[in-house]
């Protein structure tokens, strides 16, 4: 029988008492733990998804004997992530809200595993049993949706995807059992928003983060909760593991997603004035060139005529469409690669 096998069988559904018993031993904790030693540890980068992380620590255990942490023996055979004494801890994230915020009306969450989630769940119901709890994750990973579905923990394919840090193949156990039945909502973010939500923090709350901790602001960006309009609603940023490389590539990614990115070849004439032209089309309407290639050879037009191969960035989805149409008007023929999102929130390109 599989650890997971196990977890089923004996579910344990979180209580509020031991969220309660975490924040006090968080709060001690804090008082006599340094905040800033250097630990020095090894990092070893191993799988695709969290669950081959936790089989690569179990190799390394039996193999060289090292010890892999455990919280406590009853809870030996529970993945770490949906370890009861994890869940409690977590479960302070709730109380948070709720006390530093007892009006509000609805909580979103992001969901790996859903210990966050259902942990979150516990505190608010707890103190203000109105407050909506919902999940958000990933549709490429849906984990949490497909439980739910089926009444039970179901395995899901992982696929890459920006929130990798919810990339967890099947939902806890105990996380199941303890959301099942009192979970408002579970949404379903489109990849696409997750981009643009790790833009968004960027550029509004000066904020980096990841696109696992971005995944609620992302199902409020996707438009997937109109009935929460007007209400106090917060959302749970819940992770910045990122690396500049990657959150490079994010950023134009989330750029593209937002409408201000936009790619364009134009033919002009295959002299100075021609570029000269060109330029200042796109300098009137106050765009910023990112890339340019001028194609000569592989063209069907006549040898006195080049086609410019154009990326600029605008500062808006109508800042970009005003400049096509400016561009339209110069260049009749001019042809466009725009990435928009149509109305059920998928990438076209047109």
């Amino acid at each position: 029988m599989v650890d997971s096998d196990i977890a089923m069988e004996h579910p344990h559904i979180l209580s509020f008492t031991e969220i309660k018993q975490a924040a006090e031993r968080i709060e001690s904790g804090i008082i006599h733990t340094p905040l800033c030693v250097e630990l020095g540890a090894d990092v070893v980068l191993c799988g695709d998804s969290i669950d081959d992380a936790v089989t690569y620590a179990k190799k390394v255990q039996e193999t060289s004997g090292q010890i892999m942490l455990r919280h406590l023996a009853k809870f030996e055979h529970v993945h770490s992530s949906d370890n009861p004494l994890v869940m409690a801890g977590l479960g302070t994230v709730g109380l948070e809200i709720v006390t530093q915020l007892p009006e509000v009306d609805v909580v979103v969450v992001p969901a790996a595993a859903g210990a966050l989630l259902a942990a979150v769940l516990v505190a608010c119901k707890k103190y203000k049993c109105s407050c909506l709890v919902y999940g958000a994750e990933c549709s490429k990973v849906p984990k949490m949706m497909k439980a739910l579905q089926a009444g039970r923990p179901v395995p899901v394919p992982v696929t890459a995807n920006l929130a990798d840090g919810l990339n967890a193949s099947i939902a806890g156990a105990n996380a199941f059992e303890t959301l099942k039945g009192r979970l408002d909502r579970m949404l379903v973010v489109d990849e696409v928003f997750i981009a643009r939500a790790m833009i968004a923090m960027l550029e509004r709350e000066r904020l980096v983060a990841d696109g696992a901790g971005v995944c609620a602001v992302a199902a409020v960006m996707q438009g997937l909760v109109p009935e929460l309009r007007g209400k106090r609603a917060v959302c749970v940023i819940s992770g910045g593991n990122i690396d500049c490389g990657r959150l490079s590539r994010v950023i134009q990614r989330g750029l593209g997603a937002s409408g201000r990115l936009l790619r364009f070849a134009v033919p002009m004439a295959d002299y100075r004035s021609g570029l000269e032209n060109l330029a200042k089309a796109i300098a009137d309407e106050s765009a910023v060139v990112k890339s340019m290639v001028t194609e000569q050879m592989w063209v069907h037009s006549d040898v006195g005529t080049t086609w410019a191969n154009v990326l600029v960035e605008t500062a808006s989805e109508a800042h970009s469409a005003s400049l096509k149409d400016h561009l339209r008007d110069l260049y009749p023929s001019a042809r466009f690669a725009v990435t928009d999102l149509d109305d059920k929130h998928k990438v076209a390109v047109r």
